[in-house]
């Protein structure tokens, strides 16, 4: 995503908050390895140009093609040794996951002492990759499991207030109830117009407790404990 995002596309509001998001954290990185948990086609990559190595690992599930790994592997079972890298970065992924709380000790393991975890999770949105679909985060629940597991954690951003998820949450219902199958000129033009004006609220009047979800920076504490949060 190095060219600027079309504002006609659907998904624009919530893309837009994901690329901003993880940019401004991503300046706190300086060189080491990275790996990146459900890495796909390995969209923010060019926002870490000063790691040594960036490795992505994902399951084979569908869109193979699209998708640019190094290793197959489950978050639930990293297959790398101890303290291997300096970074992980892991978006939209934890609410796929039936045991969030054993992702994030598999992430505190790999992570040397001080290395960084750049977390991000949805609050508000439609299910999807149905039908392992099974959490959404409140910035709460978010801190309570990485504490939980030995995580300092140093910030948690919400992606957006209440007009970005509205806007997001409208485009949604367009697309996805209506099934429109492209976008045509005039579309792309009530999208732009739509997306400007929901991303413009959103800048003017950052109100509410609702958003599309928060961008989590922690660090590796050097405890060398963890444990399973008690969440039953």
């Amino acid at each position: 995503m190095t060219q600027p995002l079309p504002r006609y596309l659907p998904t624009y509001l919530e893309l837009e908050s994901l690329f901003v998001s993880i940019q401004e954290v991503a300046r706190q990185v300086q060189g080491g390895l990275l790996l990146d948990i459900g890495c796909g086609n390995r969209p923010y990559i060019s926002l870490f140009p000063s790691v040594t190595r960036y490795v992505g690992i994902d399951l084979p599930w569908r869109d193979l093609a699209t998708k640019q790994v190094d290793v197959w592997a489950s978050g639930l079972h990293l297959p790398f040794a101890d303290g291997s890298f300096d970074v992980v970065l892991c978006t939209q992924v934890l609410e796929h996951v039936p045991r969030p709380w054993q992702l994030i000790q598999e992430v505190f393991r790999v992570l040397r002492i001080g290395g960084k975890l750049i977390l991000t999770a949805p609050q508000t949105w439609g299910l999807h990759e149905e039908p392992c679909d099974y959490y959404r985060f409140t910035k709460y629940g978010l801190q309570y499991l990485l504490e939980g597991a030995g995580f300092e954690v140093r910030s948690i951003k919400a992606r957006g207030g209440v007009f970005r998820a509205m806007g997001q949450t409208l485009m949604n219902f367009w697309y996805l109830y209506y099934q429109i199958p492209r976008l045509t000129y005039w579309l792309q033009r009530i999208n732009a117009m739509l997306n400007t004006f929901f991303a413009y609220l959103d800048r003017r009047w950052p109100w509410g407790k609702d958003t599309l979800g928060y961008t989590v920076l922690a660090i590796r504490s050097g405890k060398g404990e963890w444990r399973v949060p008690n969440c039953i």
